[in-house]
């Protein structure tokens, strides 16, 4: 187990020594409900359609994350999802961090219903590429301070701010089936949660140290090579203005997220329309 620790902080940077709980249970958990789909037909009772907010089926404006298309639609989000999901873990704590990953799950799926309702009646997004656009855009607002530029040539540069853009418009132009409005407002979720309006919706900390009380014999079975991060110690993280670089103090960030995704033909999946990566 520490052997595979050490090779995946190497391709990785998790921000410390040992991956958090949260991050290392979703990197889990979400390849492990793609193969659950096989045999239960999960991706039919989560994937969101714009008629869903309307119909007040609030399980599928939170938990469409979760479901995939394909094993390479799953692992390629996981792959962009890890790194900057352990550092917000490490910075803002582990109960924080599930609150946050629900709020920007619902504040996507809203937009998206509203607009989707008019535009694409039939089109169902599923998949955790709007998690990945919106700790991208969050990440390239922290970035931004700074560096405020990107350098894409020695002539050439980007605002720093708007780097998650490029890997929004390629995957919309190479990824059939990808969905762009979700990748959008996943991308526009995170930018408000950098500017502070998303977080003005999160519970108070006595709140979460209430459930981390009431979890306690839970949280201490965790295996002591992941780290659960208590509210205690990260609400004053939080409230600390610096932020070291994800990549080093010599380089700029460009946030990307690579999201193939299966045909809408996944056998799993039932219903009118097309389903969509997301």
């Amino acid at each position: 187990m520490e052997a595979n620790l050490k090779i995946l902080r190497q391709y990785f940077p998790l921000g410390g020594d040992y991956p958090p709980a949260l991050t290392i249970g979703l990197t889990i958990f979400l390849p492990f409900l793609y193969i659950l789909n096989f045999f239960i037909s999960i991706n039919d009772h989560i994937a969101l359609s714009p008629t869903d907010l309307f119909k007040l089926d609030l399980n599928r404006v939170s938990l469409y994350p979760l479901g995939h298309l394909s094993i390479f639609h799953v692992l390629m989000n996981v792959l962009a999802l890890i790194t900057p999901l352990s550092n917000f873990e490490r910075r803002h704590g582990t109960v924080y961090t599930g609150v946050v990953l629900n709020l920007l799950a619902v504040s996507t799926a809203i937009p998206y219903c509203i607009l989707g309702s008019v535009f694409i009646p039939n089109t169902k997004i599923i998949g955790a590429s709007a998690w990945a656009f919106s700790f991208a855009g969050y990440f390239a607002y922290k970035e931004s301070l700074i560096k405020p530029t990107f350098q894409i040539t020695p002539s050439h540069s980007l605002p720093t701010l708007a780097t998650p853009l490029i890997p929004l418009i390629l995957i919309a132009i190479f990824v059939p089936g990808s969905s762009f409005f979700g990748h959008l407002f996943g991308l526009i979720s995170g930018y408000a949660l950098a500017y502070g309006y998303l977080a003005k919706l999160a519970p108070p900390s006595k709140v979460i140290e209430f459930i981390e009380s009431k979890l306690d014999g839970l949280i201490n079975l965790i295996p002591s090579m992941f780290i659960y991060y208590r509210e205690v110690e990260a609400k004053h993280l939080r409230e600390q203005t610096d932020y070291v670089s994800l990549i080093g103090p010599t380089e700029t960030i460009l946030p990307t997220t690579n999201n193939p995704t299966a045909p809408a033909s996944n056998p799993t999946f039932a219903g009118q329309g097309h389903v969509l990566g997301a």
